[in-house]
């Protein structure tokens, strides 16, 4: 009984914190964007990123530094007390969300294996591109029943470019689209992308809508340094368009993404001297001294929070 009451209560605390951050994060994400103000489409698209999964990582944090061993140190064992009807019905939806993000990440993942698998069928390595950091990239020259230009892979992403990529774009256009997609790997966007399966929640469309629109904008900024490659990668885009619609598994990432504008991203290349930012960081980075304090606070007086913790799931199994 005692093993059976931590875990529900466990269960239900975690399910309690992901349900209350999802819908503040859901509903004030754009709020939280206009505030910090990122001052370049890649920290845009991390200041996403981390809200995003917040809520499953502060609930997994809270559940696994607190809540556990608050049980653990501090419920007597010999007790028969029983698990009671709100964890009970709280872990048991705990569950089933688990269940079904679970579910989702494995049903995009096999989909993706399986795309991979087919478009990699006759396929040429053409080189492994080195980037600044030292990870090699490779890309793989694909027949016609691949996409145009597209990233395939979670782990161990790779680029892959079509034939008919290979024969519409030339040789600058193609560059650039390379190291579009190249970005793209760098940053195990496709990754990302699973996490967002796993971490289900329904209203957070929107939000995950903006991180991919922010991280389109991240990629081109990646892969341009001069008016000359804008001018390059806006033509790529246009020229990749005109192939026709290519849809592709969710774990892939394809120069022309569905979810954002043709028009806007060749307008945002076209005016590429005007809107260049710096590729840092935005304000969100001034909360990493107030996080640390807190972190300093929690470590130094673990004891009492584990107290009150004990209090709290005390309250929540009566």
């Amino acid at each position: 009984m005692f093993a059976a009451r931590c875990i529900g209560v466990s269960l239900a605390v975690f399910v309690v914190l992901y349900v209350f951050l999802s819908v503040a994060i859901s509903r004030g994400w754009a709020l939280i964007q206009r505030v910090f103000q990122p001052r370049s489409a890649r920290g845009s698209a991390d200041l996403l990123f981390a809200l995003r999964v917040l809520p499953l990582a502060v609930s997994s944090l809270v559940t696994l530094a607190f809540t556990l061993p608050s049980f653990l140190l501090l419920e007597p064992r010999s007790t028969d007390e029983a698990i009671g009807t709100a964890p009970l019905a709280l872990g048991f939806c705990c569950l089933i969300l688990l269940a079904a993000g679970i579910a989702r990440a494995a049903v995009a993942q096999r989909k993706a294996s399986r795309a991979l698998v087919k478009w990699l069928d006759g396929s040429i390595l053409m080189e492994s591109q080195i980037a600044e950091s030292g990870s090699a990239v490779p890309i793989f020259r694909t027949g016609s029943n691949a996409p145009t230009l597209t990233v395939a892979g979670v782990c161990l992403p790779k680029v892959l470019v079509s034939e008919a990529a290979v024969a519409t774009l030339n040789a600058p256009e193609l560059r650039t689209a390379l190291r579009h997609e190249i970005a793209h790997a760098l940053r195990y966007d496709n990754l990302k992308k699973l996490v967002f399966r796993f971490s289900a929640f329904p209203a957070m469309a929107d939000l995950e809508h903006a991180w991919s629109e922010e991280t389109e904008m991240a990629a081109d900024d990646a892969a341009v340094s001069s008016f000359r490659d804008a001018l390059d990668l806006a033509a790529a885009l246009i020229k990749v368009s005109r192939l026709g619609p290519q849809p592709s598994p969710e774990l892939t990432t394809a120069l022309l993404h569905t979810s954002t504008a043709l028009s806007t991203r060749v307008q945002r290349l076209v005016a590429w001297d005007k809107v260049r930012k710096p590729q840092t960081g935005g304000r969100w980075w001034y909360a990493l001294p107030a996080a640390a304090a807190t972190f300093m606070v929690v470590v130094s007086t673990y004891s009492s929070v584990l107290t009150r913790m004990h209090a709290v799931t005390e309250w929540l199994v009566r």
